[in-house]
């Protein structure tokens, strides 16, 4: 039968029973060289059954079995070894030593059937827990990792999905790797988080290590979950629809922008998390829009038989109102993130002089920077920003008295020190 190894079962039988007899002297030592002697004819019998495949798919099904035999037994080698106690006499501690020697060739062996036959190699079956418990370097650089992330002020829950996935490269049984696949690729995105915290640091370093997570397709569930709590906290219920909109459209290209540096994931079952993100906020995106058509449903340009939302006119032309909406973006007096925005708040909700639902594209010919504003408009501005100064002075000059009589008063007693 292909896939019947005896050896292996009865090198199992043999390792129990060495175990019982350990106290017993030279029965001890009899027993120990039955054991390797079984195992030194499955290495035999292992590369000669390997050359009696004569196809293709048979040694692709032989290695693949192989494989999984020799995986289950150093597992159970992996077991005994654990669960046995040293006596007085340190007879287990020499069994231990004993079992970690074969058990150490027996991940060479498998090791080698990666390395000779890669292309036949079941990258998606389960990896030995030998492989998890000797890979101590995993700790150190883990560690670093970890203390690096802290330092850099990234996101603590970031930082705990890493710190909990690459526990799973030194700790046996860890449900974060499941197979080689898994292995070699936090293996490899170790090296890259490696490099990432050598980098300097900067005031984005969660964005740029997201960047980094997405393009080497880092999937588990849970950072996908974090991905969506990562997105939310761009918005809140409060914001302006058309600044909703724009954050989530910035977000979405600076992701969509990310080249992806691995074709398989750490979770091959499941889309690119790249793929997963975009769709995410896409759905965001037309949830938003669906809420804006909803709780404001005046169309632009007057569309379908609607005229806009208007909620006053001006007594200005467009080009008037932007210049004056210029002046008060230059002195701080009008903050915004997006200039969009005025420009569709115009189009919805102000009326102008002589200009009928203006496009946004005018608008921004006329709002731009590096456009000479005529002389007659300057004027324009000029003169209603005097009327309203005029205004003030006639309508509350009783209470600019009293405030220039108290700051004159203030610098005196300053000056004489009171």
């Amino acid at each position: 039968m292909i896939g019947d190894f005896i050896q292996l079962n009865a090198f199992t039988i043999a390792v129990v029973k060495l175990g019982k007899i350990c106290c017993r002297g030279e029965e001890y030592f009899n027993e120990e060289a039955t054991v390797r002697i079984i195992w030194d004819e499955f290495l035999v019998d292992l590369d000669k059954r390997i050359e009696e495949q004569d196809t293709y798919d048979k040694l692709s099904i032989f290695i693949k079995v192989a494989q999984t035999n020799l995986t289950v037994f150093a597992d159970k080698l992996y077991n005994l070894y654990s669960n046995l106690e040293p006596c007085k006499e340190s007879c287990h501690l020499k069994i231990k030593g004993f079992l970690y020697q074969i058990a150490t060739e027996v991940v060479e062996t498998i090791e080698t059937l990666n390395t000779k036959y890669s292309d036949l190699f079941y990258l998606n079956g389960d990896i030995p827990y030998w492989i998890i418990y000797n890979n101590k370097k995993a700790i150190a650089y883990q560690n670093r990792i970890k203390h690096n992330l802290e330092l850099r002020q990234v996101d603590p829950e970031l930082t705990h999905i890493l710190d909990s996935h690459l526990s799973g490269l030194h700790i046996p049984g860890n449900s974060k790797i499941k197979s080689w696949r898994q292995f070699f690729y936090l293996q490899n995105l170790t090296w890259g988080l490696l490099a990432y915290v050598e980098s300097p640091t900067s005031d984005t370093d969660t964005l740029k290590l997201l960047k980094i997570l997405i393009g080497w397709n880092f999937n588990p569930l849970v950072f996908y979950e974090f991905m969506l709590e990562y997105s939310v906290q761009l918005i809140n219920a409060d914001m302006p629809y058309e600044e909703q909109e724009m954050e989530l459209l910035v977000f979405l290209r600076t992701i969509e922008n990310i080249r992806p540096e691995r074709k398989d994931g750490y979770n091959i079952d499941v889309p690119p998390i790249q793929e997963s993100i975009c769709s995410y906020l896409q759905r965001e995106l037309a949830t938003v829009a669906r809420m804006k058509d909803v709780l404001m449903p005046y169309t632009v340009n007057g569309l379908n038989g609607r005229t806009s939302n208007y909620y006053f006119e001006v007594a200005t032309t467009i080009e008037e109102l932007f210049f004056l909406v210029r002046i008060m973006l230059e002195v701080r007096f009008i903050k915004t993130k997006f200039k969009a925005n005025l420009y569709s708040f115009v189009a919805r909700h102000i009326r102008t002089d002589r200009s009928k639902s203006p496009s946004t594209q005018y608008m921004r010919n006329v709002f731009a920077p590096n456009k000479e504003v005529p002389s007659r408009i300057i004027r324009k501005i000029r003169g209603w920003l005097m009327t309203m100064i005029s205004y003030i002075d006639t309508h509350f000059g009783s209470q600019l008295k009293i405030w220039a009589v108290g700051a004159g008063t203030y610098s005196l007693l300053s000056e004489l020190n009171f």
